[in-house]
């Protein structure tokens, strides 16, 4: 028979398996991103390097609310009600500008990237916003963090569809969760990313031209951008509403039943991985510096 000691050795042994996996991974995605910024000016690489060594510093900086005109922006382009002509209404009938009403939605310079889901990817997949649930001092946040370069340069058809896109995909994974599903391979992650989109053009009324505009938009802002792993960004967050708690109390409510009381103890295994996702970024960070700047000791000019 099986001991408790035997189950935490076995349970330590599977994390730190996994993190020299995820370090290792995090070092291989640093020589794309690598290339990616050497086509940059070196002013725009100092940068985005001085953006990451701040954010290493203070996580919780990595993100800032929306002006009030911002948010007003996407609950008009999302509607209130079943107003407008391609007002976004969800299955239950209620839409997405008040399903966004309960949402915590915040900013940030950066572009994300997590393990690659899609055949066409390589290393990784990157995105402009992320949707996540956090436990924080008792309540639970659910929060949207958007690019702030696609925020301001996106039509309101983009935004539409894109939070529309996150709002779906969230309420998926909502009712799997609730279903105890846990974890998903690479490959069920991108059939509901897949399911999700559909849904969301659906939903919007969104153009064939406007979807590949967007998708050509996220593509050159992760060229140009910061871009930090996922792991790290949901720690940020996190971060971010604790550091911040009075600002953010109100968005947050309490388990509404019994599966989210157990989701409550769920949670305290992600708070215990926040020095880990902020030691891991700063891995990313020493690797990716160090193959910029050791490719450009061997540059030559040619006359």
């Amino acid at each position: 028979m099986e001991g408790i000691g035997d189950l935490e050795e076995r349970e330590e042994l599977r994390r730190r398996q996994f993190e020299r996996e995820y370090l290792a991974w995090l070092k291989f995605s640093a020589r794309e991103i690598a290339e990616s910024l050497r086509r940059l000016s070196a002013e725009r690489r100092e940068e985005i390097f001085a953006f990451y060594e701040m954010v290493l510093r203070e996580p919780e900086k990595m993100h800032s609310p929306l002006s009030s005109d911002e948010r007003k922006r996407l609950e008009r382009i999302l509607g209130s009600g079943a107003r407008g002509e391609h007002a976004s209404v969800s299955a239950s009938g209620v839409a997405a500008g008040e399903r966004l009403r309960s949402v915590v939605l915040l900013k940030t310079p950066a572009v994300v990237f997590a393990h690659a889901i899609f055949p066409t990817s390589s290393l990784f997949d990157v995105g402009v916003a992320m949707h996540r649930r956090f436990f924080v001092r008792g309540r639970w946040f659910a929060v949207i963090s958007l690019n702030a370069s696609y925020l301001e340069i996106a039509s309101d058809a983009m935004l539409r569809y894109m939070l529309e896109h996150e709002l779906i995909q969230g309420e998926m994974y909502e009712e799997l969760a609730r279903m105890n599903v846990r974890h998903l391979s690479p490959e069920l992650k991108g059939a509901y990313h897949e399911a999700a989109r559909i849904e969301a053009i659906r939903r919007t009324g969104i153009s064939e031209e406007e979807v590949r505009s967007e998708e050509e938009l996220i593509r050159e802002l992760s060229l140009k951008a910061p871009i930090v792993p996922t792991a790290f960004a949901s720690s940020s967050i996190y971060l971010h509403i604790l550091r911040n708690y009075k600002a953010f109390e109100k968005f947050g409510w309490e388990s509404r039943d019994e599966i989210e009381r157990e989701w409550e103890r769920n949670s305290l295994e992600f708070a215990s991985w926040i020095d880990f996702s902020v030691h891991s970024f700063g891995v990313f960070v020493s690797e990716l510096k160090r193959l910029v700047r050791s490719a450009g000791e061997f540059a030559v000019e040619f006359v």
